[in-house]
């Protein structure tokens, strides 16, 4: 299911930030009174109703901009409009209808996209009157909230569902292996697609409509079919190098969206960065099975050690992401192209594994036994019964007398023991937690 892309538009300081934490329950974004403080672009995933979307808050927007950093925040925002499936217009009912908001209107006019308006800041029913002014806009039907408040919020997302309902589009059936293949520019992703094209031992098959994205390529490899996700290049030109970035980590998170494995592309000359980190995050954060590849490790000085050394740096870095697998490769020299692809093989089968309930009792409940969860008050805190109930991500149930007592670093100890017995390489791992009387 294709995930939507949902952003938040309006003139500066009228909560647009405030409306963004509001959604997502959370605090993602600097909130202050001070018009602009919302320089960078932030985004999440979120749902409603059981249906996911992505987030997007922007700077505020002024049309007319001519300093540069109004300008870097007018691009940003024509980016979010050019990426959205919709737009929420926010405007703010103790400052009536401006000028800004009626050519904020216009652009909106003009996208042919589904533009909820949002009057921000009716704290109370009976300011409710004064906000219909903003009919005038010509965006539609006005629905009154308050972000700081959470009034309304609930009733706007219900709109929200019910506009997106059509842009949740079910894959149909698709037995390929989905492979985005991310990273930042000059990784040497596209290099790796079409080297591994060029080879006899991958079949590329263009048959027509098996891709739905001029970036899509579908492959047969071992007998098995895959289709590989580029991320996509930019369609627009973008003056400011910041959108630049912003444009591709949307792009990034699209690819991620469609994918079953992400294959995420370092070059070895530049090292892990803060970036990659984040990106990597939002791969797991979504749910999906990870592959890290040190590309140009050709262009790296060598001894016995170097290897061992590079990996348990990575690995460090990683935190609780080291699970994910490292590979090292050279896309030049064609050196371990067809071990990556094993090793996509190899995490997809284990992102859709399945652990029998009698072997996972049978492992596991010796284990936990021995080493059980930390006493609650002086009461036992137990675990009695462990299933599998998903696949693509693995989740796993465990039934307990206290489930909303089993602390993190206790959650962390159960998963790394699936990993020890069942390895789930590059595969997150969901454990969930309930009372056995439910």
């Amino acid at each position: 299911m294709r995930q939507p892309i949902v952003a938040i538009v309006g003139r500066p300081n009228v909560g647009k930030s405030t409306l963004f934490n509001r959604i997502l329950k959370k605090r993602e974004a600097i909130v202050d009174d001070v018009p602009g403080v919302t320089r960078d672009r932030h985004y999440a995933r979120t749902d409603w109703s059981g249906k996911s979307f992505i987030l997007i808050d922007t700077g505020g927007y002024l049309p007319q901009a001519t300093e540069l950093m109004e300008r870097a925040i007018r691009e940003q925002v024509e980016i979010a409009i050019e990426e959205a499936d919709l737009l929420l217009f926010v405007v703010d009912q103790t400052t009536g209808v401006t000028d800004v908001d009626r050519q904020i209107a216009e652009r909106l006019k003009r996208t042919e996209k589904p533009v909820l308006l949002l009057v921000n800041k009716v704290d109370h029913a009976n300011l409710e009157a004064e906000a219909y002014q903003f009919y005038g806009l010509g965006i539609g039907e006005p629905i009154f909230i308050s972000a700081l408040q959470g009034r309304g919020i609930g009733d706007m997302l219900d709109v929200l569902h019910r506009q997106l309902d059509s842009r949740w589009q079910e894959e149909g059936p698709d037995d390929r292996i989905k492979v985005a293949v991310v990273g930042k520019e000059n990784v040497g992703k596209s290099s790796f697609i079409n080297t591994l094209l060029g080879e006899k031992r991958v079949i590329v098959t263009p048959v027509p409509g098996t891709t739905r994205d001029p970036i899509d390529t579908p492959v047969r490899y071992r007998s098995r079919r895959f289709l590989l996700i580029d991320t996509a290049g930019l369609k627009r030109k973008t003056r400011i190098k910041e959108n630049l970035l912003f444009y591709s980590q949307l792009r990034t998170m699209r690819s991620i969206d469609r994918a079953d494995v992400v294959v995420y592309f370092v070059d070895a000359t530049v090292g892990l960065t803060r970036q990659d980190l984040r990106i990597l995050a939002e791969a797991v954060d979504a749910r999906k099975a990870v592959i890290l590849v040190v590309n140009k490790w050709d262009l790296i000085p060598k001894d016995a050690h170097t290897l061992a050394e590079w990996e348990q740096h990575i690995r460090k870095r990683l935190g609780t992401m080291s699970y994910i697998p490292i590979l090292f490769i050279s896309v030049l020299q064609k050196k371990r192209l067809y071990k990556l692809m094993d090793m996509v093989l190899e995490v997809f089968d284990q992102y859709h594994q399945t652990i029998k309930t009698s072997e996972l009792n049978r492992v596991l409940l010796p284990i936990i036994e021995a080493n059980s969860p930390p006493a609650v008050r002086g009461k036992e805190v137990k675990i009695n019964y462990i299933t599998q109930v998903e696949t693509a991500p693995p989740r796993f149930l465990f039934f307990g007398n206290r489930p909303d007592r089993i602390p993190t670093n206790y959650r962390r100890f159960l998963e790394r023991k699936i990993r020890e017995h069942w390895k789930f390489k590059g595969v997150p791992i969901m454990l969930s937690f309930r009372s056995k009387h439910s």
